[in-house]
């Protein structure tokens, strides 16, 4: 219940070294053979980095993560619900806004990890490129392109638009945002309004079933994801 509710999980509001279960101060990183890679959602968040690289060692256990914000996009809500029940995100075109998210500087290791954990039926693994993304810190000020995992579903519609990440902030955002909470509220006042609100999150993780259809419905009610600079790597 409490990966459901609390996606994206808390992330510090600057840059860091994730580092032995702990976030360290991002001048102790080095970055050296990493690539950089697009977090949008919880791979920004020093806890789900313990879940995905807690278990490797020496450099392959530390991440460095740079805060950086992205022009012309937004963080919002995607068309999917993950096996422990929140909604994830995705990315979406939005001309004049500018989305704060992360870069998360990987290993080869780390990243091979990081194809398992994002799953190929649920997320595509690409690059957007002619972008500009200014890093607060890191070996350099700006980005014209970067690896990301970018939702294959389309983005989560509530009354025909696009839903940002309340806990992500945005510059220019003119859409709404909501928590995950109040996302969940919705889905369950418009989907499983005979059931309460844990009741139907416990069900979407210890059913399968259930969740594959809820999503099945979101799908089909989705906005089409407008990403005109990503490319996907075959």
């Amino acid at each position: 219940m409490a990966l459901a509710k609390g996606y994206p999980f808390a992330a510090p509001p600057g840059s860091y070294l994730f580092a032995a279960g702990e976030t360290r101060p991002i001048a102790e990183a080095g970055f050296a053979a990493r690539r950089p890679v697009l977090a949008h959602g919880s791979n920004r968040a020093p806890e789900q980095l313990g879940r995905k690289f807690g278990h490797l060692d020496g450099e392959d256990a530390a991440v460095p993560v740079t805060r950086a914000w992205l022009r012309d996009y937004d963080v919002v809500y995607a068309a999917h619900i993950t096996r422990y029940g929140a909604v994830s995100s995705t990315l979406q075109h939005a001309p004049g806004c500018e989305a704060a998210l992360a870069v998360t500087w990987l290993t080869e290791v780390q990243l091979q990890r990081m194809h398992e954990t994002e799953g190929a039926g649920n997320y595509a693994y690409g690059r957007l490129a002619s972008v500009t993304v200014t890093l607060e810190a890191g070996p350099t000020e700006r980005l014209d392109e970067a690896a990301l995992y970018l939702g294959r579903h389309g983005c989560l519609a509530i009354e025909g638009a696009a839903v940002g990440l309340a806990a992500v902030p945005s510059r220019n955002r003119r859409h709404r945002a909501l928590h995950q909470e109040e996302v969940q509220a919705w889905l369950r006042d418009r989907h499983r309004p005979d059931q309460g609100l844990d009741e139907m999150i416990l069900r979407h993780v210890a059913e399968p079933e259930e969740r594959r259809r809820l999503a099945e419905s979101l799908q089909a009610e989705a906005l089409a994801p407008e990403t005109p600079h990503f490319q996907g790597f075959s």
